[in-house]
């Protein structure tokens, strides 16, 4: 007697085959969709990543209303303190206007050494933004809401702290919204400010002028 089991065609598996190719599909969509998923805040109405790097320095640049100190080493009679006026110039001897609105510190003394170099030779300028009328607000359970200048880039958690700090008994920080106009509308960044506490923040937010930050109060329920 023959018992051994009868022999199997590729086409009795044909059934089993046709099943796993779409599972595979989907289990290889599924698992490129959370690779991709950023653990960063979450922008409302926006598509755009704002939490990179390059946004420091854009931060930095010259803006209406910030106030410069100009200053020449070897001509005195030069030097300037001046506000930069709603047009974005400014009115300097010997070379008349100057557009300064957009550019970097940096870059305007590279643009002025330029500008002077057929009128004095050799003499070094400096270029000082003594204040800035760059600000944003912190809102909601902080030590000491209101307007603050924005002088240097700062993350969500520095501007939270420029503005005295949580509120840890009533802040809920698990929740914290930025709010940004962008193309004459506003953005609504949310994010988890735990994350920062902790150190975990996996890239750095940083705001922009005239933000407003607002922490919103835990819920008690009685």
């Amino acid at each position: 007697m023959n018992n051994r089991a009868p022999l199997t065609s590729i086409d009795d598996h044909q059934p089993s085959v046709r099943l796993m190719a779409p599972l595979c599909l989907l289990l290889l969509v599924l698992l490129t969709v959370v690779g991709c998923q950023s653990a960063g805040p979450k922008a409302v109405g926006s598509p755009d990543d704002l939490s990179s790097g390059t946004i420091a320095t854009n931060l930095m640049q010259l803006r209406e209303g910030d106030v410069l100190r100009i200053t020449f080493e070897n001509v005195t009679n030069l030097n300037a303190t001046l506000p930069i006026p709603l047009d974005g110039s400014i009115s300097l001897q010997l070379v008349g206007q100057v557009k300064v609105s957009g550019k970097t510190v940096a870059e305007l003394q590279t643009s002025l050494i330029a500008l002077y170099e057929p009128h004095i030779k050799s003499t070094e300028i400096t270029v000082m933004r003594i204040s800035s009328a760059a600000s944003y607000t912190v809102s909601g359970a902080v030590a000491r809401p209101g307007k603050l200048p924005l002088e240097r880039p700062l993350t969500v958690l520095e501007a939270v702290m420029e503005a005295g700090g949580l509120i840890a008994a009533r802040a809920k920080v698990s929740d914290v919204s930025v709010f940004r106009i962008e193309n004459g509308k506003r953005i609504n960044y949310q994010f988890d400010l735990k994350k920062a506490l902790r150190g975990e923040e996996p890239s750095l937010f940083y705001i922009k002028p005239f933000d407003v930050i607002y922490i919103p109060e835990k819920t008690f329920n009685f």
